[in-house]
C-alpha cells in the first residue's frame, strides 16, 4: 500500500491540514490471512505489455513473460511463479524490475489469466509446484450461496 505523503517541511509551525492519498491493492483480490502476502521485485522481459493481475513465469532468458499452459507440448509452457500487481508497458530494449506478488491467498475471478487457462481446474493448478517462495492458493470466493462472478 503507498501512502503520499505531503511535503510539509517548507510550511512548518503553519497551522494546516491535509489528507493521504492511500492506493491499495484492488479490494477483493486478496482473500485470507495464510499464506502471508509476499512481494518480490524481479526482471521483466522487454517489449511486452502485461495487464494487472496476470499470473508470469520465467522465459529461456530468466526473465518474466505471461504464464501459458501449453497441454499439447508441456515443454513449451511457462509455469506461472507470481502475479503483476498493475498494468505493465515494458518498451523494447528494456528489462524493467517490478514487484511481482509471489505469496497470497487470492480470488480466482480477479486474475488476469491468460487464453491457456481455460478451465477452473487449470487456473486452480496454475501455482501448484512453483519454486520457492511462489505460494499462491487460488480460491473461489462465494457470496452467501452463490459464486462470484468470473
Amino acid at each position: 500500500m503507498t501512502v503520499n505523503l505531503p511535503n510539509l517541511g517548507p510550511s512548518a509551525g503553519v497551522p494546516s491540514q491535509w489528507t493521504d492519498t492511500i492506493n491499495p491493492v484492488l479490494e477483493g483480490l486478496i482473500v485470507g490471512e495464510t499464506p502471508a502476502v509476499v512481494t518480490q521485485d524481479m526482471q521483466l522481459a522487454a517489449s511486452q505489455t502485461l495487464e494487472a493481475y496476470t499470473p508470469v513465469g520465467f522465459d529461456g532468458s530468466g526473465n518474466l513473460v505471461a504464464a501459458l499452459l501449453d497441454t499439447g507440448t508441456p515443454a513449451n509452457s511457462i509455469k506461472a511463479i507470481g502475479i503483476t500487481l498493475y498494468k505493465i508497458v515494458v518498451p523494447g530494449g528494456q528489462n524493467p524490475g517490478v514487484p511481482i506478488l509471489r505469496s497470497a491467498c487470492l480470488a480466482k475471478h480477479m486474475i488476469a489469466w491468460p487464453a491457456s487457462f481455460d478451465t477452473d481446474a487449470k487456473k486452480f493448478a496454475a501455482f501448484a509446484g512453483a519454486p520457492t517462495p511462489t505460494n499462491i492458493v487460488v480460491r473461489e470466493v462465494y457470496f452467501g450461496s452463490t459464486v462470484a462472478a468470473p
